[in-house]
C-alpha cells in the first residue's frame, strides 16, 4: 500500500473576494454551465469546466508556481514559497493519505 502527501489551501468565508467568486461558482454548478474564467482562474484551475462543487471550492496551490518537491539525504517534502501563494489564503493544510 503506498503513501500520498498532499497539500490544501483555504480562503476564509468571510474575505469578499472568495465570497463574490463563491457565488458565481454556486450560480453555475446549479445552472450546469461553465465557470467564467476569471473565477476559474481564482480557484486555481486552467480550464473552467464545472467538476464537483467541494472541490472547486478549495484554492489549488500548483506544484512548480506555489510549491516544489524537498529533496535532502533520507528526507523529502514539499517546499512552499508564501509571496506565491494566492491572495487572501489563511489556512495551509499538509495531508496524507493511503
Amino acid at each position: 500500500m503506498g503513501m500520498s502527501t498532499h497539500i490544501q489551501a483555504f480562503t476564509p468565508d468571510t474575505d469578499e473576494t472568495y465570497q463574490k467568486h463563491k457565488k458565481v461558482l454556486i450560480a453555475c454548478a446549479e445552472a450546469e454551465i461553465d465557470l467564467p474564467k476569471e473565477t476559474a482562474k481564482y480557484f486555481g484551475y486552467t480550464y473552467p469546466e464545472m467538476c464537483a462543487l467541494e472541490e472547486k471550492l478549495q484554492v489549488t496551490l500548483k506544484k512548480g508556481v506555489h510549491y516544489r518537491d524537498y529533496n535532502e539525504d533520507m528526507s523529502e517534502g514539499f517546499e512552499i514559497e508564501l509571496k506565491d501563494i494566492p491572495k487572501g489564503v489563511t489556512k495551509i493544510r499538509f495531508y496524507n493519505s493511503y
